[in-house]
């Protein structure tokens, strides 16, 4: 009887271990995949602003038209955005740009892995947008651009080491745990 408990407590230990070590990886594989995940998004948004420079340039369109028009253009969570972000101007709800602009910034973050620093950009971005001159609305648009451009290069050059740093963390920090438990 004192055997069976003995190899019932160890035959947990091991399925113990293997838990932790499956979370641990896990947890560093949700960082890469977020890493990633803000990659793809900020190569949307400069696809996005792009868009709505030609839109705006070349066709004339009004701010909340070429919104909606790019945003169907380009899948994804920024395009959804785009166009919802475009027929809430569209609607005149009865707020003004920058509150309509910070609410639609609110709903990005929530639900995009852009951080803190992207939605500032965005904001900067939005404020120079609400000018009704069409030649600031292109230069803010060309600013924006450059700097995602920017950022993509930076966050391209970071990613792999970032995303082995991630899991190397992960499966450390599990044996870790593992250590402590025992």
């Amino acid at each position: 009887m004192n055997e069976f408990l003995m190899h019932r407590e160890i035959v947990c230990k091991v399925v113990g271990i293997g838990l932790i070590l499956v979370a641990a990886i896990g947890c560093g594989s949700s960082y890469s995949r977020r890493l990633r995940l803000r990659l793809e998004q900020i190569r949307q948004l400069q696809q996005l602003v792009l868009l709505l420079k030609g839109d705006i340039q070349f066709q004339c369109s009004t701010l909340p038209e070429a919104f909606e028009r790019c945003g169907r253009q380009i899948p994804g969570i920024c395009g959804d955005w785009f166009t919802e972000t475009g027929q809430r101007f569209n609607a005149m709800e009865g707020i003004g740009f920058q509150e309509l602009w910070e609410e639609q910034l609110r709903k990005l973050y929530e639900t995009t892995e852009l951080t803190a620093v992207h939605i500032g950009d965005l904001r900067r971005f939005g404020n120079q947008l609400s000018y009704p001159d069409k030649e600031t609305q292109l230069g803010a648009m060309h600013l924006y651009s450059q700097r995602l451009k920017e950022q993509e290069e930076c966050l391209t050059r970071e990613v792999p080491a970032k995303m082995r740093l991630g899991t190397t963390l992960g499966v450390l920090g599990g044996i870790f745990v593992i250590i402590l438990l025992i």
